[in-house]
């Protein structure tokens, strides 16, 4: 699939370009684009982050990490079709090598259609570029629950002050890969997730009331997901900011459903995000007796603050007001997030155990506070500075095991064109 579709792209976009005029190499957006026309681009997308992290305690973490280098191109195929081809030149990719690989047919705002990998729509935070979040890290419930990337087909557009998203895709998202070593019977295939079907529609629902004027920009959305996961110590896992278990997978079987609600408002230089999110697993026969077991939680929510204290506008497309260089210091913004992400078991009573395939699972949570300064001294550079401050409930699950709360230093380097 991945093949066919980098052969259209290609072909599409060299046979458009053989035919078109006005030729040239110009700065679209800010970045460097090819036009072959008046409808006929190919954009170059280039991200480099590089992250410097201190832990107290000390952690099993690196100091440096190399967190992401992808280069992409984007553009449009005349005014009826766009594109996007982004791949992960890191060595050791976390999800693969490619990330984004689609075409969009975008000629009507009320129905489009896209096909090809990219991200499910589900989750505020987790459909927002690396780049382009307010903190270093994204919150717990966006990494442990929000599904990520797939490949797949969705139709979506606006209606008004309505938009929907709807697809259908093979699996549940990069961020719930299977783990465990299947087998098949001869002659059959493996048992894997899927196909997945998800949607998510989003309003600014505000300007139907009579509010002031700054909260009709507020805009709210609800997504759902639904899945069959296939037997096996398959289930959503809970992981720290820093990749640390602090909840083992456990078996499964049955459907897996995710329900999510967002809230995002920025009015001005400031802005309020919100987010709460629910996975359920059936674990159809998972007993040591064969028998059903009560469905697997994992639950959380986040709300963040930030205010670009030197007047740039959140709604826009972030350039400083006044760069480096020309009279000024560059963007400056102030951040502060709290999460939270819990995994149990349905049932609440009588002995809670570990032990991945018991009916009451013992509880566990991760609480995080994110604080955070970042600076944008030009357009394709910003410098990201955070404080992380984690604590778990359950202490012989943390990253060292009877310390429950841990600091975290970090600055990141984002380089972006």
């Amino acid at each position: 699939m991945r093949k066919i579709l980098l052969t259209a792209l290609f072909v599409a976009v060299c046979a458009a370009g053989a035919a078109a005029q006005d030729r040239g190499l110009t700065w679209n957006d800010d970045r460097p684009t090819i036009v072959f026309g008046e409808d006929i681009t190919i954009g170059i997308r280039g991200r480099l982050q590089l992250d410097w992290r201190q832990f107290d305690p000390e952690v099993d973490e690196d100091t440096f990490d190399f967190r992401t280098a992808r280069i992409g191109l984007q553009g449009d195929v005349t005014k009826h079709f766009s594109y996007e081809i982004e791949r992960e030149i890191e060595r050791e990719a976390q999800f693969g090598d490619w990330k984004d690989v689609y075409l969009a047919w975008k000629t009507y705002d009320a129905f489009r259609i896209k096909a090809g990998r990219f991200k499910m729509p589900f989750g505020l935070e987790q459909n927002t570029g690396p780049t382009e979040t307010d903190f270093a890290y994204r919150s717990l419930i966006s990494t442990a629950i929000a599904p990520g990337r797939d490949r797949g087909a969705m139709v979506y557009g606006e209606l008004g002050r309505l938009g929907y998203e709807v697809g259908v895709f093979d699996d549940d998202g990069a961020n719930a890969e299977l783990e465990e070593e299947r087998f098949a019977v001869e002659g059959e295939d493996l048992a894997g997730v899927g196909p997945s079907y998800a949607g998510r529609i989003t309003g600014d629902l505000f300007r139907l009331l009579p509010v002031p004027a700054k909260l009709k920009s507020a805009n709210f959305g609800l997504a759902y997901t639904n899945a069959d996961v296939p037997e096996g110590l398959n289930s959503l896992k809970g992981e720290s900011v820093f990749g640390s278990d602090f909840f083992k997978r456990v078996y499964v079987k049955g459907r897996r459903q995710r329900l999510g609600a967002q809230f995002d408002w920025t009015p001005g230089a400031t802005g309020l995000k919100a987010e709460w999110m629910q996975a359920r697993e059936q674990r159809l026969g998972q007993s040591n007796r064969n028998e059903d077991l009560s469905d697997f939680l994992s639950t959380g929510w986040y709300v963040s603050g930030t205010w670009f204290i030197t007047g740039e506008d959140k709604d826009d497309n972030i350039n400083p007001r006044q760069p480096l260089f020309h009279g000024g210091v560059g963007a400056v913004e102030l951040g502060v997030r709290y999460d939270e992400l819990t995994l149990s078991s349905a049932r609440s009573e009588g002995t809670a155990f570990t032990n991945p395939r018991a009916d009451h699972q013992l509880p566990n949570s991760d609480r995080t506070w994110t604080f955070g300064v970042s600076w944008m001294p030009i357009r394709w550079v910003r410098v990201v500075t955070n404080a992380i401050y984690e604590t778990f409930a359950d202490v012989s699950r943390a990253p060292n095991t009877g310390v429950a709360s841990y600091w975290a230093g970090l600055v990141r380097l984002q380089v972006v064109f």
